[in-house]
């Protein structure tokens, strides 16, 4: 099936790959071991606990071809041209015009009130080339060289576009620019710039070789703050700066040796020597007989422990409450832009990194706050009868994939779709986790059903993953353009599900209520201003209908199921126009 994958916000999805099997049955009533399933089509499913929302109504499509001359497409390749116009869309600001993009030779129409996807941020068409904002927006790492050329520079731009051809006419529906989406790398932490933010990375510990990676932090929220393009910066919301537990980490702003750091203190990484807190003594124990590995001989950190109840743990313990520090010997996976700047090691270019990953389990004590999530991958398909607008036989599943990681291992984790009003630009929750979707019943009071267990039992400890490669009717309707993980601790479906995201008092760190309408989402910030209890991301991959006999014509994409791109995104981004359809 066609697929647009925005590594965007991008936790493991950049830093590793995405490898994810979706060949798995929908049967099966048993969530346990962390992996989600909806409940067999045999069985009837329980009502569920929390009215799962709807989404906003979307209208049908109306066409501006035959149908039978409308027809999917996707390329990938370098920006090898591209215009900003309001030709087509004259009464809107010119932040919101489109324009067009040549990609392998192929001019493609960039719809104005286009949204596309950077590396941890996303922008409009228009602002992308924005010399107001961006003094030298088409020469966006070639800082040693800049240049008026209008042909992005060192080395290259990728994007990346889904589309249909209507009438013989290209048109985006899905963008995502990078200056190279698989640039990736991994090795062993060498040492540090801490002034500059930067980590040095080899092939092991004290290897000559060294690559050097600096961190994209316009906002100084992992280290001390710098960015050579705030467009390919990290997110500063979300921990995309992480262990592989999810658990946000840092750069000291100053050498450890001198002078501490209170926002990445290192009493978060506390010394082999001295113990590392496992599961046993976080009282949590595993069916399975599993538990956190000891350090091995020789090694100066714990790479694995649990950090206790930041309410009540000693001074010089551990802290939940804030960022833990990257150290020499970590062996991190990351994912950036390349820089020519002459900085690096021997007058090499740097990578300027969104997304860094360290082979290391930070966990927080079951059952406290904060707690935090990564999103690893998520892909979800168009929930239509209504694809086969031309008569050609086609598949269109109403799938979904997800994975995840928590740092509490006990906790219940929900999914929600981000439905954003067409008119006021509100934001609400659209619960699709519920017992159905899951085939489980979690504890608590109130006692609510649904949500995903982590693998408690399973082979990796703080994991959380659902597969449907056939959803339960209804839930998938409209997929957004964002989804939200969510904590069970932090918010219930009954304080989130349906209500309005209201943005008050978000600097309490007193979770929510049940019958508070919506704001516990937005009421706990930690570690140094990122949301806790929580990850928001753009959805990783739509899931587009394919063809089902060769030779037939190609289908086109259904983004007329795409609410966000039917409705438009508030009063600021309407409908694509020229739409693709």
């Amino acid at each position: 099936m066609t697929r647009f994958t925005p590594k965007v916000y991008s936790t493991l999805a950049l830093a590793a790959g995405i490898a994810l099997g979706m060949a798995i049955g929908a049967g099966g009533a048993d969530a346990k071991g962390g992996t989600a399933k909806p409940i067999s089509p045999k069985v009837t499913p329980p009502a569920p606990t929390v009215a799962v929302p709807p989404p906003p109504a979307v209208p049908a499509p109306v066409f501006s071809a035959a149908v039978t001359d409308i027809h999917g497409f996707s390329v990938t390749g370098f920006i090898q041209d591209a215009t900003v116009s309001g030709a087509r869309c004259s009464d809107l600001p010119s932040s919101q015009w489109g324009g067009t993009a040549v990609v392998n030779g192929l001019r493609i129409t960039v719809p104005c009130n286009t949204i596309l996807q950077m590396p941890a941020a996303a922008f409009t068409w228009a602002d992308l080339f924005d010399k107001t904002n961006f003094p030298e927006p088409l020469t966006l790492w070639d800082i040693a060289a800049p240049s008026s050329s209008s042909v992005f520079k060192y080395p290259s731009t990728e994007i990346s576009i889904v589309g249909n051809i209507v009438a013989g006419d290209p048109i985006a529906g899905l963008i995502l620019v990078s200056q190279q989406s698989l640039n990736l790398g991994n090795g062993y932490i060498t040492g540090f710039d801490y002034a500059k933010g930067v980590i040095f990375v080899g092939s092991r510990s004290g290897a000559p070789s060294q690559v050097r990676l600096q961190i994209n932090d316009p906002k100084g929220r992992f280290s001390a703050g710098q960015s050579p393009d705030e467009r390919f910066s990290v997110d500063d919301e979300n921990p995309t700066i992480k262990s592989a537990s999810g658990y946000p980490m840092c750069v000291p702003r100053k050498d450890p040796a001198t002078a501490a750091d209170p926002l990445c203190p290192q009493k978060n990484r506390p010394l082999a020597a001295s113990g590392c807190r496992n599961f046993a003594a976080a009282g949590v124990v595993s069916p399975a007989g599993w538990e956190l590995s000891p350090p091995a001989a020789g090694q100066k950190y714990c790479s694995a422990f649990v950090m206790g109840d930041p309410n009540i743990v000693a001074a010089t313990a551990p802290d939940s409450r804030e960022q833990a520090p990257f150290e020499i010997g970590d062996f991190i996976a990351y994912s950036g832009t390349l820089l020519r700047d002459g900085s690096g090691v021997g007058g090499a270019a740097t990578i300027s990194t969104h997304t860094i990953e360290a082979n290391v389990g930070i966990f927080t004590q079951p059952g406290t706050l904060p707690v935090y999530l990564a999103i690893g991958g998520f892909g979800i398909g168009a929930d239509s009868a209504a694809t086969a607008i031309n008569g050609v036989p086609q598949e269109a599943q109403d799938r979904i994939f997800l994975e995840a990681s928590v740092t509490d291992v006990t906790s219940v984790v929900d999914i929600y779709m981000v439905d954003i009003d067409p008119i006021t630009g509100k934001e609400t929750q659209r619960w699709i986790t519920p017992e159905s979707m899951t085939g489980g019943i979690t504890p608590g009071t109130p006692p609510y059903g649904g949500g995903i267990t982590t693998q408690i039992i399973g082979p990796q400890p703080g994991r959380a993953r659902i597969r449907a490669s056939k959803a339960i009717p209804g839930v998938l309707v409209s997929p957004t353009r964002n989804v939200r993980v969510v904590a069970r601790q932090l918010c219930t479906p009954g304080s989130v599900a349906g209500f309005p995201l209201l943005g008050i008092d978000i600097n309490s760190s007193t979770p929510g209520v049940d019958g508070v309408s919506g704001p516990c989402l937005e009421r706990m910030k930690a570690a140094n201003g990122l949301f806790a209890g929580q990850y928001l991301a753009p959805t990783f991959e739509y899931i587009f209908p394919e063809n089902v006999v060769a030779g037939d014509a190609i289908v086109p994409n259904n983004f007329w199921d795409l609410g966000f791109l039917m409705n438009g995104e508030g009063p600021a981004t309407g409908r694509l126009t020229p739409t693709p359809w």
